[in-house]
């Protein structure tokens, strides 16, 4: 009876560690921090090419989580002048320390409203986001350059 009460004890210890075992996810640091990410961005929208600067602002809380909280674009088109950002803020998914997911995108231009979530690498060592991919009807492409100095961790 003793080794079977011994080794059910066993099992029940066993099992609580792996249960109480942290999940560690990505996440971004510093915490509860405000960014910029800035530098240019190529929008493709009914085929035309609309080259832009663009600049968001991107906030991590206290658990790393990530939102981008404002974009603006200027420069490069004239078209870039009317772009406009809406649905704000927009959620991030840090899927590993260099990959992300922008949620729910929604860009509006004179040629219609494009929304849907854009793929974007990280590039931790140089503070740096490359934006390249499809959201409805629209494609984007652009490296953007953080400040200050932006990390996706384990």
């Amino acid at each position: 009876m003793f080794v079977i009460k011994t080794l059910l004890q066993g099992s029940a210890l066993a099992v609580g560690v792996v249960l109480a075992a942290p999940v560690f996810a990505a996440h971004a640091v510093p915490f509860n921090t405000t960014f910029t990410a800035t530098g240019p961005t190529t929008m493709t929208q009914s085929g035309l090419h609309i080259p832009c600067n663009s600049s968001f602002v991107l906030v991590t809380d206290g658990s790393g989580d990530v939102t981008v909280t404002q974009a603006t674009f200027s420069g490069g088109s004239p078209m870039c002048n009317v772009i406009t950002a809406s649905g704000l803020p927009w959620p991030v998914s840090l899927n590993s320390t260099t990959a992300a997911v922008i949620h729910n995108v929604t860009v509006r231009s004179p040629l219609g409203t494009c929304s849907g979530n854009v793929d974007a690498t990280i590039n931790n060592s140089n503070s740096q986001i490359f934006l390249d991919g499809r959201f409805g009807t629209c494609a984007v492409t652009g490296y953007l350059s953080v400040t200050p100095q932006f990390k996706v961790v384990d």
